[in-house]
């Protein structure tokens, strides 16, 4: 078991934007930075991050959280993986206490894979440069390839003996089982190693960490297949995972541009060339898992082909998937016999960019030249080649873009605009019944969600950090309350004698503590006044990271807002009658005390004229006169509170 003190360093040193920054692409708008939300499908950013807060919130489904939560639900890691992880990142040494055989066990379970797949591939990497076999076969492979020592390394490139159980009896000797070893697709139902006399390409989740193989056989032999994949396990789903993704997301991030190729060595090549933002769906039809997991990264999806139309024909009808999440697709065809490994080889990264610069045609065009090409004069076809244009015009959710599109094609198949418009809309409208039929009900783009659905928590998905709170209305002045204390309360106080400003609210709440009425409220400023009490000031991250799953939610919600404040200061128009919160707390605080303890009375004074009105009924002087006294006390009390501020409207 990690130690609280251990836990505690790794959420001090971890910061939200780089732990989010592994895995999303993230903008600056503001204060905070946003981006697509890794966790549903959307097409406009909903997805916000608060450096100076250190947490995350998605405004369309919900999840919430610091650097451990979004390592929990974006890596499926338990709390003690997800602090492992970070400390990893960070260099934080972890300091372990003892663990109860139940809990060792569990976490041990949960392990095993990933621990014998990475036992497999430094197997597969000693085989290539330790052993004789491994040297002549592998090696040479890779080097006949121009593969670099470098670059065999920085792959992890390794080599799978003729062997018929190498891996399988060295694995079993290091104390793994059968049936760790099946589970993770390293051995055969037959007890043999399932790679054999290939060269090894491991495959690696955006961690880093190994996830699966790939081998290629070394000698041409018909009843086998050129390359095969590590069978899927609960950690590998071919379809969500790109090839060379760990290596290259900072620079497609940088360059907002994803070069998409066919095979393993073609990333390779491009890389060692310089290349860097290069993934492979190996071999595989393009996934709309796959594309998401691009988006996260860029906007723009550059596709390789080389120049067999055959081949390029029946790759393009799964780039329609990429228009449909919003990106903009271009296509590069290769020069005649040339692939991205061989072409990058003759060119070097000078060729290889200056002719991207020059070829690179935008998906939509080259799609209607290539039809038109093979149409010719034929009208049939032609017609023919209209219909499958529009289903991909269709898929162009931007109706700006889309209209941009349908008046180029038109011009260049010579046919009337208005046609091509009409065809387009009926399949926009035939599109869009489709997807609604297989869209869940609870579940819609961020965009087309009206701003009650997005702030109305009963139509989140259920999650652990969107708990559903009792319905308990009219709660805004306690909220306040809580919101300030959350986000200022370690703040200090220009020219106070109570500072920071957490202990001034503590000190001016404590009358009326036991009057809170939401339960998570009360909790919160229990815990608050709790932790003072024990000479700690407790700061916002340990409220985001707390125990209670309900003060953990609640806090983030409270501490994060969808819009941002105008910087009217960086235009020279600074602000005058109304300062900004995070210099302006002081006297918020005071102004939602004083709003909180005036709601309290107002409630007094309410109950207290309907138990006069019973006590009338019921004849009762002596009770009456008692609460008579307690309701000009309670006035008084509503006119010392109202004295203190500028304006103060009460209902009569």
């Amino acid at each position: 078991m990690i130690s609280r003190k251990s836990i505690d360093e790794v959420l001090e040193r971890a910061r939200i934007e780089e732990v989010v920054g592994d895995f999303v692409n993230l903008k600056r708008r503001g204060s905070n930075l946003i981006g697509l939300c890794p966790f549903h499908n959307e097409k406009t950013p909903s997805f916000s991050v608060s450096p100076t807060k250190n947490i995350y919130k998605c405004f369309g489904c919900g999840k919430a959280g610091g650097a451990a939560q979004f390592v929990m639900e974006h890596e499926r890691y338990d709390f003690p993986e997800s602090i492992r992880y970070l400390a990893n990142k960070y260099g934080v040494q972890l300091e372990e206490t003892r663990q109860d055989a139940e809990s060792i066990e569990a976490e041990k379970e949960r392990e095993t894979i990933y621990k014998v797949l990475e036992f497999a591939w430094q197997f597969f990497k000693n085989q290539l440069f330790k052993t004789e076999e491994g040297q002549l076969s592998g090696l040479t492979y890779f080097q006949e390839r121009a593969f670099r020592t470098k670059t065999i390394e920085n792959f992890g490139l390794g080599y799978a003996s003729q062997t018929a159980d190498g891996l399988t009896s060295t694995a079993l000797k290091a104390g793994f089982t059968k049936e760790i070893l099946q589970r993770a697709g390293l051995m055969t139902q037959n007890d043999g190693d399932f790679f054999r006399h290939r060269v090894i390409f491991p495959i690696f989740n955006i961690s880093g960490k190994v996830i699966a193989f790939a081998g290629r056989q070394l000698q041409n032999n018909k009843r086998s297949p050129k390359y095969i994949n590590s069978p899927e396990t609960e950690i590998y789903q071919k379809r969500k995972v790109l090839y060379g993704l760990f290596h290259a997301k900072k620079a497609i991030r940088d360059e907002n541009n994803c070069f998409l190729v066919e095979g393993y060595t073609d990333v390779i090549s491009l890389h060692q060339a310089g290349i860097e933002n290069v993934v492979a769906s190996s071999g595989t039809s393009l996934t709309p898992d796959q594309i998401r997991l691009i988006r996260r990264y860029a906007s723009q999806i550059t596709v390789l082909y080389d120049s067999d139309v055959a081949g390029i024909k029946a790759a393009m009808r799964g780039l329609d998937l990429i228009l449909e999440e919003n990106m903009d697709v271009r296509i590069v065809l290769l020069p005649e016999s040339e692939d991205p490994d061989s072409f990058v080889k003759k060119s070097g990264m000078a060729g290889f960019n200056e002719y991207i610069l020059d070829n690179s045609k935008d998906f939509i065009l080259f799609k209607t030249n290539l039809l038109l090409k093979e149409a010719g004069n034929d009208p049939v076809r032609k017609s023919a080649l209209i219909k499958e244009l529009v289903e991909s015009l269709a898929r162009i959710p931007e109706a700006i873009k889309r209209a941009t599109f349908t008046q180029e094609c038109a011009r260049l198949m010579k046919i009337e605009e208005h046609i091509l418009v009409r065809e387009t809309n009926k399949a926009v409208a035939e599109f869009l019944q489709q997807k609604r039929r297989g869209i869940p009900s609870d579940v819609a783009d961020y965009e087309t969600r009206t701003q009650k659905e997005i702030f109305n928590k009963e139509d989140r998905p259920e999650d652990p950090h969107n708990i559903r709170f009792p319905e308990i209305t009219d709660q805004y002045q306690e909220r306040d309350v809580i919101r300030i204390l959350l986000s200022y309360g370690d703040k200090n106080i220009p020219d106070s004698t109570i500072n920071p400003l957490g202990r001034y609210m503590i000190a001016s709440l404590e009358d009326i503590i036991d009057q809170f009425q939401h339960p998570v409220y009360k909790k919160i400023i229990e815990a608050y006044q709790a932790m003072l009490a024990k000479d700690q000031l407790p700061g916002p991250e340990y409220f985001t990271n707390h125990h209670d799953k309900e003060i953990q939610s609640l806090t983030i919600e409270l501490m994060t807002f969808p819009y941002e404040y105008a910087s009217w200061e960086e235009h020279d128009i600074p602000m005058q009658i109304q300062l900004h919160p995070d210099d302006n707390f002081k006297k918020d605080a005071h102004n939602a005390i004083l709003r909180l303890k005036l709601k309290i009375v107002m409630d007094h004074i309410e109950q207290n004229q309907i138990r006069l009105t019973e006590l009338q009924t019921e004849g009762n002087d002596e009770e009456m006169i008692i609460h008579i006294r307690m309701h000009y006390e309670l006035l008084q009390v509503r006119e010392q509170i109202t004295s203190q501020f500028k304006n103060v409207v009460l209902k009569v």
